[in-house]
């Protein structure tokens, strides 16, 4: 699936991840290739893309088309 991470700096990540892992207001969340539609709320703390991790900020998630965006601060 596509990835794009978008921050107020510009785009912090794009590209092909088969899975993602990320703090959500109700908990730490995981998104898979093929995942159905979905819009989420991010909190701060670290992503996991596949098995690198990379340090986020609250935002939004939204799933959709196996297109996965966050946009965060």
């Amino acid at each position: 699936m596509n990835l794009r991470i978008i921050t107020p700096h510009g785009i912090k990540f794009e590209g092909e991840v088969s899975r993602i892992q990320f703090p959500a207001a109700t908990g730490l969340m995981e998104i898979l290739d093929g995942h159905a539609p979905l819009i989420a709320a991010v909190r701060e703390g670290e992503a996991m893309l596949d098995d690198n991790l990379i340090d986020i900020g609250g935002g939004v998630l939204k799933v959709e088309n196996n297109n996965v965006t966050i946009v965060c601060e």
